[in-house]
Formats: C-alpha cells, sequence, structure tokens
C-alpha cells in the first residue's frame, strides 16, 4: 500500500482509499504558501495510484497510458477528509474520482496499458 494512503480497499474492479491527512499537506508544500491547495498533477497521481492498485489486482501488471479527461470541480486542501474511488471497466479505462469532505471535487478517465 501507498504510504499516501490510511487504507486502499479493492472490491473487483472497484476501489477506494482515504489520503492521510500529513501526505496532503506534503504534497502543498511550497503551492501557495498560506492558502495551501492540492496540484491539480498531483490530484491526478492519486487517482492513477488507486486505478493501478485496481487493475493490477486483475492482470498482475499494468501501465498508466494516458488521461483521457480530468476535470477539477473544487479546491483540494490539507486538513480535509480526501477519498478517492475508481471503476475499472474491464477494458484498460478507471473512471476515477476524489471526493473532499463528501462533496465532488476531481474526475478523471484514465487508460492503462496491459504489457505483453
Amino acid at each position: 500500500m501507498s504510504a499516501a494512503f490510511e487504507n486502499l480497499v479493492i472490491d473487483g474492479d472497484t476501489g477506494r482509499a482515504t489520503v492521510r491527512r500529513d501526505h496532503l499537506v506534503h504534497l502543498c508544500e511550497g503551492h501557495f504558501p498560506g492558502d495551501p491547495l492540492v496540484p491539480g498533477a498531483y490530484l491526478a497521481g492519486l487517482m492513477a495510484d488507486v486505478g493501478w492498485a485496481v487493475v493490477v489486482a486483475r492482470v498482475r501488471a499494468a501501465v498508466l497510458a494516458g488521461i483521457e479527461r480530468c476535470v477539477f470541480l473544487a479546491p483540494v486542501r490539507p486538513g480535509r477528509d480526501v477519498a478517492v474511488s475508481v471503476e475499472h471497466d474491464g477494458a484498460g479505462r478507471v473512471l476515477a474520482e476524489i471526493r473532499v469532505d463528501g462533496a465532488s471535487a476531481a474526475r478523471a478517465v484514465l487508460r492503462f496499458r496491459i504489457p505483453r
């Protein structure tokens, strides 16, 4: 399990994780001092990490091949409850979402390649 998550639960084609609060603080270091904000690239990375874990649980190896779409709906700040959930469509794509205190903050469609 990644040091970024307090827990990571995989159930078939779905996965969910809670991001550690101290990890969110680390991600914000140097980014908007005085008004910290988790950069979008790190949010996409958190979704990719959970997505990769779900895909690998099924096929044993996978590589992130691309981000088909990523939308940021609300700022993510440290000190909040941040959860990542993903659903694998079985064809190498993962639908991912980040929720902050229960509200949607980011969504993405990620594509994974299975090495041959």
